[in-house]
């Protein structure tokens, strides 16, 4: 027995490969495994005849009832389906087997039966590849479904929704999100993360808001980690065989293969519409058989009640039957909005209607254009809540019609006899002109809409005149200058500069009512004018002219000249020989200078005025006025106070003549300065005091108290110990006195400063 049985293991030994893997005798197969890797492996061309002797035997390959054979069969099996070229008739035999048989093995299999479905995928039988992996998650065995999951998962995170398709199993696995089992739920959710990378918020959302709220929590959590515009950012990274040459030409370029999806020649996100993966729904057959009846009841509450229950079954069912007639449900909903005067009821069935015209998309065309034509001459409503949801079906409505049907019913609603409901009809054609085309919009159409928009910018309600100007600069933007400005030259120069306004502010949108990505401006510039080549282009800027600065009337100012010392006087003192200092316009700074010096030492030698006939006045001329600009010359040998200056109105010649004072003369003190505020001194001879006596003429001296109750000063100042003072004479003998309270303007705020006085008796020599 033991000769016979060790002949007979030596007689397998010796038969040809493709009967050793058939044979009994499980380690008979395991050799026959390992020799078909060799042979698979050493085919000079993936058409080779060798192939066809295996192409029956894979499946039984895939479901040896030897884990160590079968591990062993998996890799002649991985062998077969990269060298050979008839792989893909095995797809189907190959996955399901792989699927009962290898998933829920150890983990090394389990490896490797992931490589074999994978690899079909590469050899672009992805289609078949998901057909079986979709009923495997209907599989009893949790480990089954969760790597059926998972290698749905790793097959679109390489290979990209492009190329593995999500629709086709996206409804099955979102379920599984409530599996009893945890890593069958797990899983689940990692696979709906990954999705979500690939197709997006907007457009996964729809699919699983049936998902409980934990769920959706969990979901939601998860998605708000992602940085989709950075690491997170879904990219291809193994190819199918059709793009091989692609990837070899990527890699001698040496750009790394996640570059591929940013490739505008390759697109690997799928092109996913939510609305494709919904089951249509009949929802005629599922209507109450009360509901025509008490769609008429008189009772309101009977009418909300059955709209109510019709919302709730077109929510539920967002997508319907193309096939069916709607026409009798469509009647109702439209009498209502016409004619109900409840709004609840009609808000209700508005938005019936919006559900209808989503759920049959371009099937709802049969009844677009009456559905708009309602809605919008509800909008006299004149209530925000009831415009938007009306607002909302019109927007739902119109993919099933275009501007060219709708022409007619918006000519008319141009025309309203009221205003509210003609800028609603310019809004809704606003979002239209935005979605149009040249080839959707043409000339002869553009004209039967321009000449009632045209006609609403003279309205006198202003939403009207805004509306249409807001439709007139989409259309603008939409078709460009070329095509509209022709049909606007009635029209002024502020309407046109308004519609460009508007033109500007437009954005185009698609078809969905999205932004378009690359719209390109057409709002054309402003043409610029001829220049000759040699001139020199300077931008001309539009600014406002500048006020002419106000003419300001000089006051004459007395220029006084430094007059030589009398031959009898005594010589003045070195400062008064010192040369006039030159004229200059005194500026705020240096005024503020100016105050904060010292007042400079007074001349031992009064000064006495040179003969002359003109009458002096004493003029404010106060630094602090900012109307005298005039230039002002102070002589050296007479300094004059800061307060005041002397002026003439007829005589620009008067000349200072320094006198010297005898040492014996008694000087008073410094009066103390009043607080009074002054607008000007005017020094007449009614302001003279005369006093003549016996003596030759002298002038007596007045009163140190009348003196001291003339003299205004606008602060208060220290009365200096000088020895001497200066005191203007006028040829006649008169004494200059400070003018009275009584001549000045006490409503002036200039502040005034004068000199103090004190009468001196003149000397007897």
């Amino acid at each position: 027995m033991a000769t016979n049985g060790g002949i007979d293991d030596n007689e397998w030994q010796k038969l040809p490969c493709d009967q050793k893997v058939q044979h009994k005798a499980w380690k008979a197969r395991m050799t026959g495994y390992e020799e078909c890797v060799t042979l698979f492996r050493t085919q000079n061309s993936d058409q080779s005849p060798e192939f066809m002797k295996y192409v029956s035997l894979m499946k039984k390959f895939v479901i040896d009832s030897n884990e160590n054979a079968r591990e062993k069969a998996l890799d002649a099996v991985f062998a077969f389906v990269e060298e050979a070229n008839i792989a893909g008739k095995t797809v189907n035999e190959v996955a399901s087997g792989i699927i009962t048989k290898c998933l829920n093995a150890r983990s090394k299999m389990k490896e490797r039966a992931f490589d074999i479905i994978l690899m079909y995928i590469e050899i672009e039988k992805q289609v078949e590849i998901t057909e079986e992996l979709v009923k495997g998650l209907e599989n009893k065995q949790p480990k089954i479904v969760q790597a059926c999951l998972e290698l749905l998962r790793k097959g679109l995170s390489e290979f990209g929704s492009k190329v593995l398709p999500i629709k086709p199993f996206l409804k099955q696995v979102i379920p599984l999100l409530d599996d009893r089992d945890k890593t069958v739920r797990d899983e689940s959710k990692l696979l709906i993360v990954e999705i979500y990378k690939w197709i997006g918020k907007q457009t996964l959302m729809p699919m699983i808001q049936n998902v409980k709220p934990i769920q959706m929590q969990e979901l939601q959590t998860e998605f708000d980690k992602l940085d989709l515009n950075g690491i997170d950012k879904p990219r291809q990274t193994r190819f199918l065989r059709s793009q091989q040459e692609l990837k070899q030409k990527m890699e001698e370029t040496n750009i790394p293969s996640s570059v591929i999806i940013e490739d505008p020649n390759l697109d690997m996100q799928e092109d996913l519409d939510p609305f494709e993966m919904l089951e249509p729904v009949n929802i005629l057959e599922r209507l109450s058989k009360e509901f025509y009846e008490k769609s008429e009841s008189k009772q309101w509450k009977d009418r909300k009640e059955v709209l109510d229950d019709l919302l709730t079954l077109l929510t539920q069912n967002p997508k319907l039957t193309s096939d069916t007639d709607y026409s009798e449900l469509v009647k109702i909903l439209k009498k209502i909005i016409a004619k109900d005067s409840n709004i609840p009821v009609v808000l209700v069935a508005a938005k019936c209607l919006t559900a209808l015209a989503k759920g049959l998309r371009k099937s709802f065309k049969n009844y677009a254009i009456s559905v708009i034509e309602v809605c919008l001459d509800r909008c006299r409503e004149k209530k925000t809540n009831v415009i938007e949801v009306l607002r909302e079906t019109c927007d739902a409505t119109y993919p099933g019609t275009n501007l060219e049907q709708f022409s007619e019913v918006a000519v008319t609603l141009l025309t309203h006899k009221t205003p509210i409901v003609r800028q609603c009809t310019q809004q809704f054609l606003t979002k239209c002109f935005a979605m149009a085309t040249q080839n959707t919009l043409p000339k002869k159409l553009l004209k039967i809409y321009l000449s009632g928009l045209i006609k609403n910018t003279t309205e006198a309600d202003a939403s009207v005149r805004d509306s249409a100007f807001e439709s007139l600069g989409m259309l603008w933007k939409c078709l460009g200058e070329k095509h509209v400005f022709p049909n606007l030259t009635d029209l002024d120069d502020l309407k046109l500069i308004k519609i460009k306004e508007y033109a500007e502010k437009s954005v185009l949108l698609n078809l969905r009512g999205e932004p378009r990505s690359n719209a390109p401006i057409i709002v054309s510039p402003t043409p610029a004018v001829t220049k000759k080549p040699t001139s020199i282009e300077i931008p001309i800027t539009k600014s406002v002219p500048p006020k002419p600065a106000p003419v300001i009337k000089k006051r004459p100012a007395i220029v006084v000249a430094a007059a030589p010392p009398p031959a009898a006087a005594a010589a003045p003192p070195p400062a008064a020989a010192a040369p006039a200092a030159k004229p200059s316009i005194p500026t705020n700074e240096s005024i503020e200078e100016k105050k904060k010096e010292s007042r400079p030492p007074k001349s031992s030698a009064p000064v006495r005025i040179a003969p002359s006939r003109s009458k002096q006045t004493l003029v404010n001329t106060s630094l602090s006025n900012p109307k005298i600009n005039s230039t002002k010359i102070r002589p050296n040998t007479a300094p004059i106070s800061k307060s005041a200056t002397i002026s003439t109105t007829q005589s620009r010649n008067q000349r200072l003549v320094p006198v010297l004072l005898p040492p014996s003369t008694k000087i008073r003190p410094k009066p103390p300065l009043s607080t009074n505020r002054r607008s000007s001194i005017d020094l007449t001879a009614s302001n003279l005091q005369r006093q003549s006596t016996s003596t030759g003429g002298s002038t007596s001296s007045l009163s140190s108290t009348n003196t001291q109750s003339s003299i205004p000063c606008t602060r208060l100042q220290t009365p200096t110990s000088s020895t001497t003072i200066s005191i203007l004479r006028s040829v006649s003998n008169d004494i200059i006195s400070s003018p009275t309270p009584s001549n000045s303007n006490p409503k002036s705020r200039i502040p005034v400063r004068t000199m103090p006085m004190t009468i001196i008796k003149k000397s007897s020599a």
